[in-house]
């Protein structure tokens, strides 16, 4: 092993689900890049998000905390978080940070940005959320949008201009001059953060009918919305993000785009692991990969996030370290990803972090011993821009060995769901009602009052 300071490569992407990489078992999956990664480093079966919404759970990846620590619970306003990015403790041990591609997180307090650079975008100037730009003719790149007024997204098309022209390409491109560029001297931090998955869905030729959609098997089982799971889905969600306006031939379309988007970002990241790896920078270097929240495409009924089901809240989490980690495993126990930031700083032996943060995954990646059990938490706030939502309670999601309980706090605590997860896979059967599991579900709702109350909001929640 070597004694420098290793480099630190992580790459990151939005909406990502687990049954999109060949690495975690699907067959339709065309990522060589990435499940090479895996082969040769860990892998995490189930590793749950801070929380299944974009800003909030990138603001955790970035301070180790839960959205009960950071204050920042959904997308929308200008939030500032009350933790820390962990990225200024690489800073102060001589690190040189960039993040390239999507950024989408709150600043700290004190409004300090988290990577040293920070550029590329979100979205390129050829394809919106909604809509293509002007000079593009829709009709010529087989688009499929979401048929709601206000929020058309597009969930399937092809992209209108050369591939090197997608935001994803250009902040490979960026990545790579900065690497190029950069004080040789000292060790990096990299971010790539890709938008895709995320909506819009657009791959370029051939990848937006790359994988057929006949191939595409998702469980049948998941493909309805259970009937008793819980209100906040049915009676808020499920108006603005259900698959019912969809035909079945249209959720097929959704899925091939989608899948195959994910095979074009495979390419990409595999751009700059050769790039890195023909000069040597591969040698010292742990990369990790994880995505920010999952998705639907059909399942449950749903489309987009904001869900605890299992698609949505348990993503894709790998870390390869040939010199520094163990090679060729798959750890069985569920972990939270907010663990990452706090695993990378004592893997660069500049740790430890803050006791109030995720607890290191170092010493599972440095040995063959499956991390400790432990409760996991994920936690939202429906508060969106979509005009149809007017629910504000805190939404908190607990997963305890093999169970699932998540409630709504607000007024006070009401709305759960209780999942028995060995039993029943796709969560079709709610038993939170169940008088043989009322012992189970209140072991559960204390473990998330004492979480809660733990957080330091000051706030004590009663169960």
């Amino acid at each position: 092993m070597s004694s420098a300071r290793p480099n630190i490569l992580w790459l990151m992407t939005d909406e990502q689900r687990c049954d999109s990489l060949g690495c975690y078992g699907s067959p339709w999956a065309r990522t060589p890049y990435l499940d090479r990664l895996a082969k040769e480093g860990v892998l995490f079966e189930t590793a749950i998000t801070p929380a299944p919404v974009c800003m909030p759970a990138r603001t955790s990846l970035l301070s180790g905390q839960y959205p009960a620590q950071t204050g920042v619970w959904h997308n929308d306003g200008e939030v500032e978080s009350a933790s820390a990015h962990l990225v200024s403790s690489f800073r102060d041990a001589g690190y040189q940070t960039a993040s390239f591609g999507k950024q989408h997180y709150a600043p700290d307090s004190m409004g300090t940005a988290a990577f040293g650079t920070e550029s590329g975008s979100c979205l390129s100037e050829h394809v919106g959320y909604y809509g293509y730009a002007e000079q593009h003719d829709e009709s010529q790149y087989d688009v499929l949008k979401y048929p709601q007024d206000n929020f058309n997204w597009i969930f399937g098309g092809r992209f209108p201009a050369p591939a090197e022209e997608t935001a994803e390409a250009q902040a490979i491109e960026g990545a790579m001059q900065w690497l190029d560029a950069r004080e040789r001297n000292d060790p990096f931090f990299l971010r790539i953060s890709f938008n895709g998955p995320h909506t819009p869905v657009a791959p370029p030729a051939p990848f937006d009918e790359l994988i057929s959609p006949e191939s595409i098997t998702l469980p049948s089982a998941a493909e309805s919305r259970p009937a008793g799971c819980s209100d906040w889905v049915t009676n808020e969600l499920a108006r603005c993000e259900s698959s019912e306006p969809l035909s079945d031939q249209q959720i097929q379309r959704m899925r091939q785009c989608y899948y195959g988007e994910v095979a074009y970002l495979d390419t990409q990241f595999g751009r700059l692991l050769e790039h890195m790896r023909a000069r040597g920078l591969l040698d010292n270097c742990i990369v990790v990969y994880v995505s920010d929240h999952g998705t639907h495409l059909g399942d449950y009924g749903l489309v987009q996030k904001q869900t605890f089901f299992e698609p949505v809240v348990n993503v894709p989490f790998i870390f390869w370290a040939p010199e520094r980690i163990k090679s060729g495993l798959r750890y069985q126990t569920p972990v939270e990803t907010q663990s990452l930031m706090p695993s990378l700083l004592e893997l660069a032996g500049i740790g430890p972090v803050a006791s109030r943060c995720a607890p290191s995954l170092a010493p599972s990646l440095e040995s063959d011993c499956e991390p400790e059990p432990r409760p996991l938490f994920s936690e939202l706030k429906l508060q969106s821009f979509r005009p149809h939502i007017r629910h504000e309670g805190r939404l908190v999601m607990v997963r305890h060995e093999n169970w699932k309980l998540s409630v709504c706090l607000d007024p006070e605590v009401h709305d759960a769901a209780l999942y028995d997860l060995n039993n029943d896979p796709y969560e079709r059967n709610n038993r939170a009602a169940d008088p043989e599991c009322h012992n189970r579900r209140e072991t559960l709702l204390r473990l998330v009052v004492e979480h809660l109350n733990d957080a330091g909001s000051g706030e004590q929640i009663e169960s």
